[in-house]
């Protein structure tokens, strides 16, 4: 009888069950919170913001930290739906959102604050809600995600923000809010609100990928729930697909489970489903995301991405390594996972050459292979440029002749032959890409 699937990648993760890894993190923030410290949460797209707010939220967890449930009161907001809002209206949101937050801890007479529904709500209003609260003994955590959306809100002045900000001073007030870049680098639709003290009350909490013992007990433990045993190479293959990243995670291991499920096998009876097949369908899930990266990245980040590992240090390394598109480890960087390295290689960047793990670097001059320079002669880097711009085809050696040595016609038909013996030699384990069509003449294999 199929069993219910326990890995899910369609939104937040609501239930403590089902979040893994983050301890370091939730102790910091949870620390942080506990002194009314408001923190800057920055992650990049799909890498668990939200889930990680909801798991700061659930009264089991903050309360293992120090937390008093009977007086923090956390209080969630999706940025998203407040984007063109104007302040009076931001502010009886919040309030109304505090006072659902009160009414689900048990306490809905709590907050009191009046104003007809009709009626603008003024700042004095909101903050006379907030002295409500402290005077109870609360202490309030706001929780705002997608914060980058309500920072392009154009109603939105340094007034309101330092409205913001001076609640904290006089109140027992903390703010979390949850984006994909730092406060100050978000584009504000005010560009004055960042003159506002607000932006200088925040501690910033980076949320990045997985190490990989997190990585290896999310796939483990979520199966074992559900009664399955991957085999250690089924995890391996699994991390090659989705690498240390939380959401690639859950849906390498989502598509691993369904399989296993399709032919009612078990990982215990040693029965290996088609990889072939998980492949597929992990990259046919991940394409869109695999494109959002990469379209965000400026032309120079591309080049630096593709061109890894020969990357030069600098600025673009670093901006990549905040992404999560890269992992450095041993001293040199590497790609976010295997599977993202050849979607990587398939991408075409203004004058380089990919084939498989050939790259040619034509305003460098230079050949790569998996990101490391080839050490080749002028004749062995032009015939692979010449055989790389045609990968797959079939190029005669009449064509190779004229590519190296022009119209001048030599009668020796072991030259070319040397020169592909010595580039055969350069590509090392990769030398079988280099295909000799008996009779015809040489292809390259992407």
């Amino acid at each position: 009888m199929p069993v219910s699937n326990p890995f899910f990648h369609r939104g937040p993760i609501h239930d403590r069950d089902y979040f893994f890894g983050r301890e370091h993190e939730t102790t910091q923030a949870l620390s942080l919170l506990g002194n009314d410290q408001s923190i800057s949460l920055v992650g990049q797209r799909r890498i668990g913001k939200s889930s990680f707010l909801f798991h700061l939220a659930d009264p089991h967890i903050f309360t293992q930290h120090g937390l008093d449930p009977t007086q923090h009161l956390f209080v969630y907001l999706d940025c998203g739906s407040l984007s063109g809002q104007t302040p009076p209206d931001l502010y009886r949101v919040l309030l109304e959102e505090i006072g659902d937050a009160l009414a689900d801890a048990g306490n809905p007479t709590a907050l009191n604050f009046e104003t007809e529904p009709t009626h603008p709500l003024t700042y004095r209003a909101f903050e006379q809600a907030f002295r409500h609260l402290t005077r109870q003994g609360r202490r309030l955590i706001l929780l705002l995600d997608e914060f980058e959306r309500l920072s392009r809100n154009p109603h939105l002045d340094p007034d309101f923000f330092s409205g913001l900000r001076a609640l904290t001073a006089r109140y027992s007030v903390a703010y979390v809010t949850a984006s994909k870049q730092p406060l100050l680098e978000l584009t504000y639709a005010n560009a004055s609100a960042l003159s506002s003290p607000f932006f200088n009350i925040f501690a910033s909490i980076r949320l990045g990928l997985f190490a990989e013992a997190e990585a290896r007990n999310l796939l483990t433990t979520l199966a074992a729930g559900s009664g399955l045993t991957f085999s250690p190479p089924t995890l391996d293959l699994l991390l090659d697909l989705a690498g240390p990243q939380p959401l690639f995670l859950q849906i390498a291991g989502f598509h691993a489970f369904e399989l296993v499920q399709t032919f009612e096998v078990s990982e215990t009876s040693k029965v290996l489903f088609d990889s072939a097949e998980l492949r597929r369908r992990f990259l046919a899930s991940v394409e869109e995301h695999f494109t959002y990266y990469w379209r965000s990245l400026s032309p120079n980040e591309q080049r630096v991405l593709a061109t890894l590992p020969a990357a030069r240090p600098g600025l673009a390394l670093s901006n990549l390594e905040r992404a999560c598109l890269i992992i450095h480890r041993n001293d040199h960087y590497d790609y976010l996972s295997p599977a993202f390295r050849v979607f990587i290689q398939a991408q075409p960047i203004p004058g380089l050459l990919q084939a498989g793990p050939v790259a040619i670097d034509r305003e460098q001059h230079q050949a790569l292979l998996h990101g490391q320079p080839l050490l080749l002669t002028t004749t062995q880097y032009t015939l692979l440029m010449h055989l790389v711009e045609r990968a797959g085809q079939v190029v005669t050696n009449e064509a190779l002749e004229q590519a190296l040595w022009g119209e001048t016609y030599v009668e020796d038909p072991e030259r070319l032959k040397s020169v592909i013996k010595g580039l055969r030699q350069a590509l090392g384990a990769e030398a079988a890409r280099l295909e000799n069509v008996r009779g015809v003449g040489y292809r390259f294999l992407p």
